[in-house]
């Protein structure tokens, strides 16, 4: 292949050229898609909307940290709130209640059903809201509504008993707090009744202002101990929060403690000798009724929580059955089908791309064998509305056909002013330059393989030749199925291999312009175009047992020598190069051979075997003619592109001419 890198046009070129595979792959995947899409169920969907209010936990209105786990909605625990929608506690409880599982199921058997819940279900939240949308899909309406509905029953109400358990919670503690403040407050009012002090309600209790730093420690001890207590509820003793809050609690209990002992040994020398400090225990009797009265105020609010209905969670847009499906599954299944059958399409005509051991661009063909390409000759379409009655008599009924295709594809005589003419003659320019010019007038058209239109390139570039003025001889020199004789209407009685037999000389057997005329073909047509008087035409002749040897003799040798010396141009139509050693043996006689190939007919394993049996035989292979090619098969940017796809893209119908006896003078004579 040639070393260069694909471009738009050449990935478009190959989609082009293999358009009818990826048209077909699509249409099967389409049609199988419509087939099997009309046997799925549709798909329902059921929606429900819920109001996830705002309201703190007693916990939180303890500590002042925010809401928690299963607290209200704002801010960050709304995002908490629509993963919890879809865990596994809340999706087990579901298929519970809807019978997917029994109580007793197995780990198994209760994660296959979750996993089923959580592809059906949908959770999304209004964007600036605190309203959270949840949505359920299945083939039955009923059982979509069902899910959805149940999902918000389960979750409002395990948010609920959450938020209760959470204030029980709470009560309690508190409770045993209130406890040891009271026992607390009688110690230190039973020392002050000791020292004299009557015990009961300070004087200025209210506006004594207490040591704030006691105080804060206290209060965040309290704290700290409410976290504490909900966190390890949920999370084992190695969450890092708990670590951290159990830390922060043995320093400030470390600190009282120290401050505690350091205050009961003066107490102690002071009960020895009477002289207790009165302004320490007020302060800290007026610190211990300041946290009592914080917590019996939290007491009451987490009474209230526990006994109290409301709930944070409501449903504002309640479920209802769906009447019609979101989406037709045939619809998206032809959809899904045609983009996959495209997909697949394009990937199969990449992979036959590169399996295609022909050469398809001239690039290609230049860089692989490197030789030049002489000509790029279009595919020839014979037309069948063309019915032209080129014969004086008919050809057999076996035959009409292959004469028809024949007649019609030498077009420099009979469409001289086609596209398909045009690059014969640019043909016969190149081999002019390459061929004619630098190795002798003595050219042979060969092919790799049979059928590559290696006959009908040698008679056209002969016409071509002729045309510009040049006498021209073409020998068909194939002995073993020769077709020249056929093109011209022509017997095959004499010629080459009688010539080298020694029975006829040259000129015995060259068939001129007279001669074709008294063929088969009808002087009309013949004279419909100028240069058939410069053109000479000799059969294969005789059928000979061995050809081989027809073609090694020095006769041959001889022959050609004295037709090189009486013609301008002599052109040999030769036989395939792969099939029989025929046109290597005579390739070494000629200066030079041209190689004809049919795009995509051989491999181009079996093109280059054909060149280098060429020069192995002493030939001189001077260039490639690409036949039968298409605009599909150039690559985008060769002159070759722009030449036929550009300007002779379209053919003009040709003014009518009068016929060659009129327009030519000698005719006259």
């Amino acid at each position: 292949m040639a070393e260069y890198g694909l471009n738009l046009w050449d990935y478009w070129r190959i989609i082009y050229k293999r358009r009818w595979i990826i048209l077909s792959v699509f249409l099967v995947s389409l049609a199988s898609s419509q087939f099997f899409g009309q046997k799925t169920d549709p798909i329902y969907r059921s929606n429900i909307t819920l109001f996830v209010g705002s309201g703190n936990t007693p916990l939180a209105e303890v500590t002042g940290s925010g809401v928690t786990f299963w607290g209200g909605g704002s801010g960050q625990n709304l995002a908490t709130q629509l993963e919890l929608l879809k865990s596994y506690s809340i999706l087990r409880e579901v298929a519970l209640e809807m019978g997917m599982i029994t109580p007793d199921a197995d780990e198994e058997d209760s994660q296959d059903a979750v996993s089923s819940l959580r592809g059906k279900i949908t959770v999304e939240d209004q964007e600036g809201t605190d309203l959270v949308v949840l949505a359920a899909v299945d083939a039955d309406p009923e059982r979509a509504k069902d899910i959805v509905t149940t999902l918000a029953d389960v979750f409002i109400r395990k948010s609920w008993e959450r938020k209760v358990q959470e204030a029980t919670s709470t009560k309690r503690f508190i409770e045993k707090q209130l406890a040891q403040l009271e026992a607390s407050a009688v110690d230190i009012k039973r020392k002050l009744k000791a020292i004299g002090i009557a015990a009961g309600p300070l004087p200025g209790a209210e506006t004594y202002e207490p040591g704030g730093m006691d105080m804060d420690l206290r209060t965040r001890l309290i704290q700290l101990r409410y976290e504490l207590m909900s966190l390890q509820t949920r999370y084992t003793d190695n969450y890092p929060g708990i670590t951290s809050i159990k830390s922060e609690i043995a320093q400030i209990e470390g600190y009282l403690k120290k401050e505690g002992e350091g205050s009961e040994v003066k107490e102690a020398e002071k009960v020895k000798v009477g002289t207790l400090d009165p302004d320490r225990l007020k302060n800290e009797l007026v610190i211990n009724e300041k946290i009592y009265e914080m917590l019996k105020e939290r007491y009451e609010r987490a009474l209230l929580t526990e006994a109290s209905k409301t709930k944070d969670i409501e449903v504002v847009n309640p479920a209802v059955l769906p009447k019609s499906p979101i989406m037709e599954m045939t619809r998206i299944n032809v959809f899904l089908g045609g983009v996959i059958g495209l997909i697949l399409g394009l990937v199969a005509a990449f992979i036959t791309e590169s399996l295609d051991t022909s050469i398809g661009t001239i690039d290609d063909v230049e860089e692989y064998l490197r030789m030049p390409v002489l000509g790029v000759i279009p595919s020839i379409e014979v037309s069948k509305k063309e019915n032209v009655d080129y014969w004086k008599e008919p050809p057999p009924p076996e035959e009409q056909k292959r004469y028809a295709e024949i007649m019609g594809r030498l077009v420099t005589q009979y469409k001289p002013k086609s596209p398909i003419a045009e690059a014969y003659r640019n043909l016969q320019t190149y081999i002019k330059f390459s061929g004619l010019d630098k190795f002798g007038n003595c050219l042979m058209f060969t092919s790799a393989g049979i059928r590559e239109g290696k006959t009908i390139t040698s008679v056209n570039s002969a016409l071509s030749m002729a045309q510009l003025g040049y006498k021209v001889l073409l020998i068909d020199a194939d002995l073993r199925r020769p077709s020249v004789h056929k093109v011209f209407g022509i017997e095959r009685d004499i010629g080459l291999t009688d010539v080298i037999l020694g029975t006829f000389k040259m000129d015995d057997v060259v068939k001129t312009m007279d001669d074709i005329m008294m063929g088969n073909i009808k002087s009309s047509v013949i004279m419909s175009t100028y240069g058939m008087e410069n053109l000479h035409v000799m059969t294969a002749g005789h059928m000979v047992a061995n050809p081989t040897e027809i073609l090694s003799s020095q006769t041959l040798a001889q022959f050609i020598k004295e037709a090189k010396s009486k013609f301008q141009v002599v052109f040999f139509d030769t036989a395939p190069i792969l099939p029989v050693t025929d046109s290597c043996i005579l390739s070494s006689k000629t200066d030079g051979v041209i190689l004809v190939y049919e795009v995509g007919r051989v491999s181009r394993g079996a093109l280059r075997r054909a060149k280098m049996q060429i020069e192995n035989a002493k030939g001189k292979p001077i260039g490639v003619v690409l036949n039968s090619m298409r605009a599909s098969d150039m690559r985008f940017g060769s002159p070759f592109y722009y030449y036929y796809q550009k300007y002779y893209g379209e053919e003009q119908t040709p003014k009518e001419e009068k016929p060659l006896a009129q327009r030519m003078k000698f005719w006259e004579k």
